[in-house]
């Protein structure tokens, strides 16, 4: 369609002003954000560096510009434990890691953003979804897999095993 990659860095104010500026862009969609949960808890600076840090540059420079429109990938980390099923959007946000809580971060400070530069921002909470265009032209590849439902089906065939996390489960032994 045209689309012209540019690299660099989401915290780098400076390059993604420049990018900005080029494209003329009216709105930017951030899915660059460290996403892996237990990296999240071993290495807790680097993820509040690259996806809380990162993403006020990208905001910075986006007001700077004028780019007034902002769809941030966020997650249903920020819920943490829930409270209750189905899980509402309104229910209590308490992440229980760095990723949970970094993502929260941004979706707290979206609406200063809002206030300050007229930046209008949604956010998206996922949860693990499955399913891919059954012609393989679409979907998601990742190496290593970190998401639940493909290592669910790796394991059942024989591949790794499966770690869930948690010691309280309502299983005989409470794994």
């Amino acid at each position: 369609l045209g689309a012209r990659l540019i690299e660099g860095n989401i915290g780098d104010v400076d390059a993604v002003r420049r990018a900005l500026r080029d494209t003329g862009a009216a709105a930017v969609m951030h899915f660059a954000a460290w996403l892996i949960v237990p990296d999240s808890v071993k290495d807790p600076a680097g993820y509040y560096r690259n996806n809380v840090v990162g993403t006020l540059g990208t905001l910075e420079a986006m007001a700077a510009e004028g780019c007034r429109h902002f769809v941030f990938s966020s997650t249903c980390a920020v819920y943490g434990e829930p409270t209750g099923t189905p899980l509402r959007e309104t229910d209590p946000k308490n992440p229980i890691n760095s990723y949970g809580q970094s993502k929260l971060a941004i979706e707290h400070a979206l609406p200063h953003f809002e206030r300050a530069y007229g930046m209008r921002s949604v956010c998206l909470r996922y949860f693990n979804a499955a399913g891919a265009d059954p012609d393989g032209e679409l979907g998601e590849d990742h190496a290593p897999e970190i998401h639940l439902i493909p290592r669910a089906f790796d394991a059942a065939l024989g591949g790794s095993p499966l770690e869930v996390f948690g010691e309280d489960y309502p299983t005989p032994d409470g794994t």
